[in-house]
């Protein structure tokens, strides 16, 4: 195991198996950690190196622990750090830790780890959430100290995902039949795809730009730069795509795919608002899973919609009227699975403030006003 030089001894353990070392590093590249995010199944691209860096541009700065028993990478995490007022330091890990065993003395001995890490580097606070349908991970953070999270609203609930080992046929049958009158109807008028490159992202920017106007939300990334940095990163070894839908040569919407794994991950979209009634948005939906699908990728993952649409599909209600013209609606019509994914949690290493945190944050994050001015 060939290590970045950054990398030091955090701590070793003895178990049954043998020992388990954790190392760690601050190292802002990391082509082993990402290498082996990639080629495990609960890998995710936000704990990447990669995606470290361009989460610099906020303000944040990695901290990395690896898991190494005898010669083979067991798991980790990366966790982001950064200053807030009247907090301190806190902590950020999306979609990890990331566990390629389901071996209790590796689970425990990263958990332990974090706690560790969290301790020595005076971060009052992690926000985390595990890896999709990790489940066991969950359940053995809570049980750990870990509370509930008040902190993180961008930890969402459930995504979408698209079985692409299906055939073309079988696809279009689990769609919604208004969705596939939609696609067919978009190709008859015109509609058009392609694969856009590194000049294209502007105009993708500006589409999302005035799709977030139009949706109320702030755009994320939230400028161009980051954006450009992190198709700059992504792009050498094909970890991130654009492409173009087109209405008589004019470009019309456009979608960000992040493939990881064996997984195309539908990451952002934007629409310039025009030829709605050519359905663009739903050809460009369809030709990115047809593409996904003849690159050799197992699912496409929609990215995260809101609790009221995946309450409904999974407890097998109507959508309401509201809620149907919605874009997470506007994901679930294309027939995937809603997924619940991991509850996000907090661990705060200082017992005193840990109490105080589960006593007052419910209080604080019922008043929007409050919680801005303190988070």
């Amino acid at each position: 195991m060939v290590f970045d030089p950054h990398y030091v001894v955090m701590g070793t353990v003895e178990t049954a198996q043998g020992p388990l070392t954790a190392w760690k590093s601050s190292s802002i590249k990391d082509p082993l950690w990402d290498t082996f995010l990639e080629s495990t199944p609960r890998g995710h691209f936000e704990q990447t190196s990669m995606w470290a860096q361009v989460k610099l541009l906020e303000g944040w700065k990695p901290l990395r622990v690896v898991i190494i028993e005898g010669k083979s990478l067991r798991g980790g995490f990366q966790i982001l750090t950064r200053s807030k007022s009247y907090i301190g330091k806190v902590g950020l890990i999306m979609k990890g830790p990331v566990i390629a065993s389901d071996d209790p003395a590796v689970i425990r001995f990263i958990i332990s780890s974090l706690k560790k890490i969290a301790k020595s580097n005076k971060i009052r606070a992690i926000i985390l959430q595990p890896p999709d349908k990790h489940t066991a991970l969950s359940l053995l953070l809570r049980r750990d100290g870990f509370s509930n999270n008040y902190l993180e609203n961008s930890i969402q609930s459930a995504t979408i995902i698209i079985d692409l080992q299906k055939d073309e046929n079988e696809l279009l049958k689990c769609m919604k039949p208004r969705k596939r009158y939609n696609i067919k109807h978009g190709l008859r008028t015109g509609v058009s795809f392609r694969e856009g490159n590194k000049n294209d992202l502007s105009t993708f920017f500006s589409f999302m730009l005035e799709t977030c106007k139009r949706q109320g939300v702030r755009p994320n990334p939230s400028n161009e730069k980051a954006l450009t940095t992190m198709w700059e990163l992504f792009s050498p070894n094909g970890n991130i795509k654009l492409f173009i839908a087109e209405y008589c040569k004019e470009a019309v919407s456009a979608q960000i795919v992040v493939p990881f794994g064996n997984c195309a991950n539908l990451w952002k979209f934007g629409w310039s608002g025009k030829y709605g009634n050519c359905h663009p948005n739903e050809v460009l939906y369809w030709e990115n899973f047809k593409w996904a699908r003849s690159q050799g990728y197992s699912y496409a993952d929609l990215g995260a919609i809101s609790s009221q649409v995946a309450n409904a599909v999974l407890q097998g209600t109507p959508l309401d009227e509201g809620t149907e013209k919605t874009w997470s609606a506007f994901k679930w019509g294309f027939g995937g699975e809603v997924t619940p994914l991991a509850e996000g949690c907090v661990y705060i290493y200082n017992p005193f403030l840990r109490l105080a945190y589960s006593l007052f944050m419910p209080f604080i994050n019922s008043m929007p006003a409050l919680k801005r001015k303190l988070l």
